[in-house]
């Protein structure tokens, strides 16, 4: 094999086969060649894009590059959820308690922040003590005694993904939906999954503004997933406003646990209960969404989902208790509204940003978070506003970054004329 009569063909907008893939996979691991061909041929997918038989056969070299996760052995349906990203996103951390309720095993393999959306990980490391990162025997204990966990991708999982990625955040080549395809399911098909959903965020806070242009990247996770023998299914959702009431890390967590008690916002709700029943159909455990979504409503209702998110917490080491007392005296300031009118809604991934200005994300990938910033909305679209009436919290432990936040915030809202 050639590495540069592999960059030929691409660049030539011909088919690689599997063994080119393979080799340039494996040559990546073992660093046999060198950044600027791998962003080279990266470039070349990126603008001409590949096959679906290019896309599998890519997709299953990096999944074979590292370790295999399978807990099927547990008897048990296997099931993930993945989303595409989205401004206050913090449904996996109910979604999970939710499905342990009905015996699924649920092993997410999750990521940080991304550009202006949160990522899972950062929220439940604002938790004290929660470790992300556990051993394939922690991992092995934490599925057979809990049923469920989350946690950030190891070095043994898809080693070729975290260094075929790191180049793409680089060289303006995250955007192809092969690539997308193949580093979102070599990760997920690690965990031995029977069902897979995904959260297919659409929007002003999505990195998809319209259902069409997602379609391409459906069309070939559905694909990919067919071939392992995975059931898979795409639900587009809402993200033209933030999702729920609060964004940032532990304001997050806390509207989780209110969710998990019964206090859900509506918009949450929806979609949780449309991805927890879908999930739940797919692993037959009930014969339709309209039965799961009742069941659902019980389960939390009883306070058993609840109970599974405490147990779960606690047996990756997060002290909610401590974290309560950590996080209970953070500055707050009151944004106020300047008009009397009604709110028609947001420019979503500018709230992101905002967010990340109070410190609740990275505007590098160095940077410290502030695990206890971020934004509550009081109002959101629909409302009638008061001039002079509170529309949001901001909280951070810098107090500095009120002013410029607030800026932001504002200018994020579209109003009613």
């Amino acid at each position: 094999m050639n590495i540069y009569k592999i960059l030929q063909k691409k660049r030539d907008k011909l088919e690689l086969t599997q063994e080119e893939i393979s080799f340039f996979v494996q040559s990546t691991i073992d660093g046999n060649i060198s950044r600027e061909q791998i962003a080279a041929l990266l470039m070349a997918i990126c603008i001409n894009g590949m096959s679906e038989g290019e896309t599998f056969a890519l997709t299953q070299a990096m999944l074979y590059s590292g370790a295999q996760l399978d807990f099927r052995y547990i008897g048990k349906p296997v099931a993930d959820k993945h989303s595409t990203g989205g401004v206050g996103d913090k449904i996996s951390l109910i979604l999970l308690p939710i499905l342990l309720s009905f015996d699924v095993v649920v092993p997410m393999i999750s990521g940080r922040g991304l550009g202006h959306t949160g990522g899972t990980i950062d929220k439940l490391e604002s938790i004290i003590g929660y470790k992300v990162n556990l051993s394939q025997e922690e991992m092995k204990h934490q599925m057979e005694t809990i049923g469920g966990m989350i946690v950030a991708q190891s070095e043994d999982i898809a080693p070729a993904d975290r260094i075929i990625y790191s180049i793409r955040d680089i060289t303006a080549t995250v955007e192809s939906d092969t690539l997308i395809t193949a580093s979102i399911l070599s990760k997920k098909l690690a965990e031995g999954l029977d069902a897979l959903v995904l959260d297919l965020k659409i929007g002003s806070g999505a990195f998809y503004q319209t259902f069409e242009q997602a379609k391409n990247l459906v069309r070939l996770m559905e694909a990919v997933c067919s071939n392992f023998g995975v059931r898979f299914q795409a639900i587009p959702t809402n993200m033209n406003n933030p999702l729920g009431n609060y964004v940032g890390n532990w304001l997050e967590v806390v509207e989780v646990q209110n969710c998990l008690r019964g206090d859900f916002p509506e918009d949450l709700k929806v979609i949780t209960f449309e991805l927890a029943s879908e999930l739940l159909v797919m692993c037959n455990i009930f014969e339709n969404k309209i039965i799961a979504i009742n069941e659902i409503e019980n389960v939390l209702a009883s306070g058993r989902a609840y109970d599974n998110f405490l147990r779960w917490i606690a047996s990756q080491g997060g002290n909610i208790p401590l974290s309560e007392k950590e996080y209970a005296n953070t500055p707050i300031y009151i944004v106020s509204s300047e008009r009397d009118a009604k709110i028609k809604g947001f420019q979503t991934k500018e709230i992101g940003y905002a967010a990340i200005e109070l410190g609740a994300g990275r505007k590098v990938a160095n940077d410290q978070i502030d695990f206890a910033a971020g934004i509550k909305l009081l109002k959101k679209n629909g409302d009638s506003c008061v001039k002079e009436e509170p529309i949001a919290v901001l909280f951070a432990r810098d107090k500095a970054k009120f002013e410029t936040a607030e800026k932001m915030f504002k200018n994020a809202i579209i109003w009613e004329n």
